[in-house]
């Protein structure tokens, strides 16, 4: 069956994932827009992109990001993390459209001794995060149908992410102060592409009785420390940069916006329902650092 998926964001990872994932695939046909051809602050944009686009589903991947910029910007990452999903959810059910929605681990509070999973309830600790809860609300509210995909520490080869800033630290310093005290499941975002793939073929089939809400994440943990130290091995084995990581606490840095300390979302429901397997995380780690090296 042909798909012609749209997403909203075509620069960051997942977005560039989706386009490295579908490239020469003759069953789907993909439109992506920037944030100049379809702004999340301007519905009258959205509109006209979904016009010319005709998508059979809608991936909204684009987002307010900046965590601690958003502490003096609130109004803004409610703009675009909030009211742009709320205008696209509305856009969608009044055309029948399937929609999905990215959202993030940062609407929980991080308290929970265990993975966090689709039916615990969120505590978002940041401006940042009250802005995704604020648009997960936004979109069930305005779209039963639309589904709303979580995901947590997203990792590739594509675009800024914590292997590419370890990277480059390691470029100029000889030792780097990481986080120990935050722990998550590194996700590689080819493997978010797919789920995402899976889901819109699923939505645009007419499958019943899918979940509004689904957690996309790998079945692994580490803590930020320890992923940078792997980063740094991967580096120096492939000839790049390497540096020592000294283990501090997430208080140490003192960060305008909290982050939640537990990250881990259970990714079991997305695997179990939509069929999902993992890449190795030594095997997307060594690809993402080779694409990181290679820029």
């Amino acid at each position: 069956m042909s798909l012609r998926i749209a997403t909203i964001g075509r620069n960051g990872q997942t977005a560039r994932a989706i386009a490295a994932t579908t490239a020469g695939n003759g069953e789907i046909t993909l439109t992506q827009a920037n944030s100049q051809q379809a702004d999340l602050r301007d519905a009258a944009s959205l509109a006209r992109y979904i016009d010319a686009a005709k998508p059979d589903v809608l991936i909204n991947t684009g987002a307010y990001n900046f965590v601690d910029r958003a502490e003096s910007e609130p109004d803004e990452a409610m703009r675009i993390n909030a009211d742009g999903p709320l205008a696209l959810a509305r856009i969608c059910a009044t055309l029948s459209l399937p929609f999905i929605h990215m959202s993030t681990d940062c609407v929980f509070d991080g308290n929970s001794p265990d993975p966090y999973t689709e039916r615990d309830s969120p505590n978002p600790l940041s401006a940042y995060g009250r802005s995704k809860l604020a648009g997960e609300h936004a979109v069930a509210s305005a779209n039963p149908a639309a589904i709303t995909a979580r995901v947590c520490w997203v990792y590739s080869e594509f675009a800024d992410n914590f292997v590419s800033k370890i990277v480059g630290f390691a470029r100029t310093r000889d030792q780097l102060q990481v986080v120990d005290d935050q722990v998550g499941p590194p996700t590689y975002a080819p493997d978010i592409a797919r789920a995402l793939i899976a889901l819109a073929r699923a939505m645009h089939s007419g499958e019943s009785n899918l979940p509004p809400l689904l957690h996309v994440a790998a079945p692994w943990t580490t803590d930020r420390a320890s992923m940078a130290r792997d980063i740094l091995q991967e580096s120096k084995r492939q000839g790049g940069p390497f540096a020592d990581v000294q283990p501090v606490a997430t208080a140490t840095f003192n960060a305008p916006a909290p982050r939640p300390l537990n990250a881990r979302l259970s990714g079991a429901l997305a695997t179990q329902r939509l069929g999902l397997t993992w890449t190795p995380w030594s095997e997307g780690l060594a690809r993402s650092v080779a694409g990181v090296l290679s820029r």
